[in-house]
């Protein structure tokens, strides 16, 4: 099943795909939706988030089919980082049992497939904000939704 929202504060649709209590996947893109919303119990864990940077997504299964476990590793450790704040590359790395694969896990971070609810925006690099697949200023207004800038 799909269901979105827009987010006035991103300027962009959410999309969020899921099976009963288990979220597949996340996209933020410019286009609507070619169906209509159905306020299901994700978006409304969205729309929360968007209220105060500070939605709650710890009751949803995340699924991560597909992944190795050193890409589980990376996920669930930034399932982890509590709005407001953020780790490094590195740190992650560190955290998810692998010192010195910063690189490896900025490519993680590329192939997210639950951004926002896996908060990739979270972690950033060393000399700055590092990237983001939904770009640069959505980071920024990520973080500072949530009072990390």
């Amino acid at each position: 099943m799909k269901d979105y929202l827009y987010s006035d504060y991103l300027g962009l649709y959410v999309t969020v795909e899921f099976e009963g209590n288990t979220i597949k996947s996340l996209e933020m893109t410019s286009k609507k939706p070619g169906f209509k919303p159905t306020g299901s119990k994700v978006i409304r864990s969205l729309a929360a988030y968007f209220k105060n940077g500070k939605g709650d997504f710890s009751g949803y299964e995340l699924g991560l089919e597909g992944m190795t476990p050193f890409q589980r590793s990376v996920l669930q450790t930034i399932f982890k980082i509590p709005a407001g704040e953020t780790m490094t590359y590195a740190e992650v790395a560190e955290a998810a049992g692998k010192p010195g694969a910063a690189r490896a896990v900025g490519n993680v971070m590329a192939c997210n497939p639950i951004p926002l609810i896996l908060p990739c925006h979270r972690v950033v690099a060393s000399n700055g904000l590092g990237g983001f697949t939904g770009g640069l200023e959505v980071k920024r207004k990520l973080l500072k939704l949530e009072g990390a800038l």
